[in-house]
């Protein structure tokens, strides 16, 4: 029953890949220990083929990729706080998260899952308010063997957003994976939100392509568009 499957390959295997039915929808730059992958995919349904927004995800994407990179570091509001989760945390990032999200491609709403994944390989960051209610989160999904990461997972309440927080645990998680010595990032953001492809595009990072329909998130599958950056000491 499944609409899409897709898979992180080595460029070579491409060839082979596309003889057997799938096609190139985006790279991943410095996905392998610093060389790239491709991301390959066959669509198995026509109704998940259908774009019905794509005219307003490629003028988002034109206007964002048409900015300059900030060089300006965002700031916390006034009695704010980061801190990488800690076990204490889980319980009410799960619950920001079922808040947030109608549904999720991973289990994020449930506290089990997030110290499981914390445990393993993800990275888990959080804002509080000046009350200490948590307010916004987002993670790095490590794979320390190869030397990347996936910056995902970004939430934030209705009524705090545009106060920056996504720009800000971006690039509070950066600075996790620089210490961890992680220099290949990326990330799939919805190709309907202006905000989060915009925050990826003001922090250097290079769109590399669009999977289709390729998260069920919010409800529904969307469009996600790839975005990379390689950070210092990087190959």
């Amino acid at each position: 029953g499944f609409g899409k499957v897709f898979m992180k390959a080595d460029p070579l295997h491409r060839p082979a890949l596309e003889a057997a039915g799938m096609e190139a929808e985006a790279s991943i730059t410095g996905y392998f220990s610093g060389e790239d992958a491709v991301v390959m995919s066959v669509i198995l349904s026509e109704q998940r083929r259908e774009r019905p927004h794509r005219d307003e995800e490629d003028t988002i994407l034109e206007t964002v990729r048409g900015r300059k990179p900030s060089s300006k570091p965002a700031r916390l509001p006034d009695g704010y706080t980061t801190n990488v989760a800690q076990d204490a945390d889980f319980e009410d990032l799960a619950g920001l998260y079922a808040q947030v999200f109608a549904s999720y491609p991973y289990p994020i709403t449930e506290a089990a899952y997030l110290r499981q994944t914390a445990a393993s390989h993800v990275v888990y960051r959080v804002i509080r308010d000046s009350s200490g209610q948590m307010v916004a989160a987002a993670s790095a999904e490590t794979n320390r063997s190869l030397g990347n990461a996936e910056m995902t997972d970004f939430a934030t309440l209705p009524s705090q957003r545009g106060l920056g927080m996504a720009r800000l645990l971006l690039e509070a998680l950066e600075g996790d994976m620089r210490r961890e010595g992680v220099p290949n990032l990326y990330t799939i953001a919805r190709a309907r939100s202006a905000g989060m492809n915009r925050v990826f595009a003001n922090c250097g990072y290079e769109w590399t392509g669009t999977l289709v329909n390729n998260c069920h998130i919010s409800g529904d599958f969307e469009d996600m568009h790839v975005w990379c950056k390689q950070t210092k000491g990087a190959r």
